[in-house]
């Protein structure tokens, strides 16, 4: 098992020379298109997140429009892929639907509640590659590169500088949803590390984990112990999440995702993914009319410079 970790998390280029090679023209330029498509959407997720949460939506509402259509839509490929599943660790199995299922999602939205998207941006999606790290060197004797130490460090940096000046100037409440923010990017590390390990297929890991959310959500409606806001939601923020939630987050990303990652490279994907950020924010500006703050600015610039070195882009090959 240590083995195969240390295959999936070391820099593919020291193992392993045909991952270089990588495509060129217009295979590149498709490649780029889908990594921007990718990070737009998951910037866009942020925002429609804290829209929903901070309108008349509960977490149970989001969670339904996020997990109902993979679950639905990728039944067949779930039943095909059964023996493919059996054959995993049921602890990897269990990272995979806790780390991007119901628990990695009530923690981000209810973490909304009380955060700007910036905040979200920069806590889930610019800390969880330093939690990736620290899970491959603790549990899989993981090597870290003197760059990657440099970079997680820079990242590191970045989220304490958010979180200490947050708690201390912003809103009352917020340091609790930065709280639950970085919560939710300790799951979704775990769910990276999982899914890496287990090495099933992307669609049939999305169907996984899609059916097992649909049916954590049945479980916890029928007990009574969530609620749900669509009937007090206007039909235009419902058209909206559904989109976004449904379409975009819960069946585009998957493959623009995987073919990013394909023409690309993962330290490529990498690079471009540590703007996402820095994108939320921006975007939260107009929608959401959110401001940012000095030490937000200064954590975010942190957190991207720092996943830029720790991918490695940087690096003269």
């Amino acid at each position: 098992m240590a083995q195969t970790a240390t295959q999936h998390y070391s820099n593919p280029a020291q193992h392993t020379p045909q991952y270089k090679q990588y495509a060129t023209g217009w295979g590149f330029k498709l490649g780029l298109l889908a990594a921007f498509m990718c990070i737009l959407i998951w910037a866009s997720w942020l925002v429609s997140m804290r829209a929903g949460v901070t309108n008349t939506l509960t977490q149970f509402d989001l969670g339904l429009l996020r997990y109902s259509p993979p679950a639905l839509v990728l039944l067949p490929i779930l039943w095909r892929g059964r023996e493919q599943i059996k054959a995993v660790s049921p602890t990897l199995l269990l990272g995979i639907v806790c780390g991007a299922g119901v628990p990695f999602f009530f923690l981000s939205a209810t973490g909304l509640k009380y955060a700007p998207a910036s905040h979200a941006g920069l806590l889930i999606l610019g800390a969880y590659p330093f939690f990736v790290t620290l899970l491959a060197v603790v549990f899989y004797q993981e090597k870290v590169t003197r760059a990657r130490k440099i970079g997680l460090s820079l990242v590191c940096t970045g989220v304490l500088v958010l979180l200490g000046l947050s708690t201390l100037t912003a809103a009352e409440g917020t340091w609790k949803g930065d709280l639950l923010l970085l919560a939710a990017s300790v799951f979704w590390a775990i769910y990276t590390v999982s899914l890496r390990i287990a090495g099933l297929p992307p669609l049939l890991s999305t169907a996984l984990m899609g059916f097992v959310s649909l049916l954590v959500l049945i479980a916890l409606w029928g007990s009574g112990l969530v609620s749900s806001g669509f009937s007090e939601t206007s039909w235009s923020m419902i058209a909206l999440q559904f989109v976004v939630q449904s379409l975009l987050v819960g069946l585009l990303t998957g493959f623009t995702y995987g073919y990013a990652i394909h023409k690309l490279g993962a330290e490529n994907m990498a690079a471009i993914g540590a703007f996402t950020p820095v994108l939320a924010s921006l975007i939260a500006i107009p929608v959401l009319g959110e401001t940012l703050e000095v030490y937000s600015i200064v954590g975010l610039g942190l957190v991207a410079t720092g996943v830029l070195i720790a991918s490695g882009i940087l690096k003269k090959r």
